[in-house]
């Protein structure tokens, strides 16, 4: 089978599409990736092809001023005008990229333009989620209304799926219409994925999604790749993690500040209140990167999975991808989500008790932090549950088990 995965997205938007990828691959067929330029260095290290799409991400959102920090709706208008920029040669690129493909894939970070590409090659468009998406329940919120009121009660929980559902293309439906009709020459409702099967890459265990009426929906486990064997960690953070006593690894990924400075103050007074030692990810514009001082120790960015399992909590920004590398390593996280769904990942990290009460970006104080952190460090039995949860987490063959539906996918056609 000929696929081809589209991810316009973030690094760890993009990073669960090259570890399916590179699973799709080892199991003889033909996968590759279609990203902008930012995921074409770890798509390399993974063994994957890679066509990319102009322009890159990272470089934008460093360039946002912070657009995440001031709430969804600004990061949700951000993305839409990013999105509307780039849209049409996207669409152009994107088609040339899926050519000869026998089925294309993506989550809501390639649907943009690749729902309607698999339908101008005429071959079927498997949606690939990373959130919960098109699977309304009252069992939790939708994954833009993360922060939905409990006294809303099951109604409540439920309409916050629709909303979602609404919510999720609302920045990019003119954009998409737009793509459809100037550059692939295509008129009405996309229907490229009717009839497909729906995949979850994160796990049943953190969100059970309920099956699906007239559409299957898989929820496959997350979807991972070992940390590279040529990859060494650097000496420096060898020696800093070796020192004894508590560290945590703090770091917000994508989320860019608007002072980087002050956010970096503040987390540094929070682990030294907190009696920790730290690591910041300075991530694409949140922190500011610093050397080692014996208590804290900078670097721009280190593989999740093979640090996370090295500290004794990660501070992060809830992050679907992040979200998952946090539990599977099986220590407790303190989420300080910032925009979209990430207060819906920090819900989710508080429902199973392996997380503090998450800290809204727009309510990160150093005492709110020092408390999580302290609580994170030295709760026993939330410290117990999260590493319990872990451990059944890496039992799961996310990849696998996704390899496995796309090829039922395709013999059913």
């Amino acid at each position: 089978m000929r696929i081809a995965l589209v991810s316009m997205d973030t690094r760890g938007g993009i990073q669960p599409y090259v570890a399916l990828a590179a699973g799709l691959r080892r199991a003889g067929h033909d996968a590759w990736l279609v990203a902008p330029s930012d995921g074409a260095a770890m798509a390399a290290a993974a063994g994957v092809p890679v066509a990319p799409l102009t322009g890159s991400v990272e470089a934008v959102l460093r360039g946002s001023g912070g657009a995440a920090e001031r709430g969804t709706l600004s990061a949700m208008r951000f993305a839409g005008a990013m999105i509307r920029e780039r849209v049409l040669a996207w669409a152009g690129e994107a088609l040339a990229a899926c050519a000869g493909a026998e089925l294309v894939t993506g989550g809501v970070g390639g649907m943009v333009v690749a729902l309607s590409v698999a339908e101008r090659l005429g071959v079927p468009f498997v949606e690939s989620h990373l959130q919960p998406i098109g699977a309304p329940t009252s069992r939790y919120p939708g994954a833009l209304f993360g922060s939905t009121p409990s006294w809303l009660g099951p109604l409540g929980r439920r309409a916050s799926h629709a909303l979602t559902e609404a919510g999720v293309w609302m920045p990019f439906r003119g954009a998409m219409r737009a793509a459809r009709e100037e550059v692939l020459g295509l008129r009405g409702r996309p229907r490229a994925a009717d009839g497909q099967p729906v995949l979850y890459g994160f796990s049943p265990r953190v969100v059970p999604v309920p099956a699906g009426r007239g559409r299957a929906r898989e929820v496959t486990g997350y979807w991972t790749e070992p940390t590279p064997d040529a990859w060494a960690p650097p000496p420096a953070l060898e020696a800093f993690l070796a020192r004894g006593g508590p560290v945590v690894s703090i770091g917000f990924g994508s989320m860019a500040s608007g002072d980087p400075a002050a956010l970096t103050a503040l987390v540094r007074g929070a682990a030294r209140d907190a009696g920790v030692r730290a690591v910041l990810l300075a991530g694409w514009g949140g922190l500011a990167a610093e050397g080692d001082d014996g208590e804290v120790l900078g670097v721009e960015a280190l593989p999740h999975e093979w640090l996370f399992p090295r500290v004794a909590a990660a501070v992060h920004h809830g992050g679907a991808g992040t979200t998952g590398a946090a539990l599977r390593a099986g220590v407790p996280a303190v989420v300080v989500p910032f925009a979209m769904d990430q207060p819906f990942w920090a819900g989710r990290v508080a429902a199973l008790g392996v997380g503090p009460a998450p800290i809204a970006r727009a309510r990160l104080t150093r005492a709110a932090l020092g408390d999580a952190l302290r609580q994170a460090v030295g709760n026993e039995a939330m410290r117990a549950r999260a590493a319990t949860l872990g451990a059944a987490l890496r039992t799961e063959d996310g990849v696998g088990r996704a390899v496995a539906c796309f090829e039922a996918a395709h013999v059913a056609r």
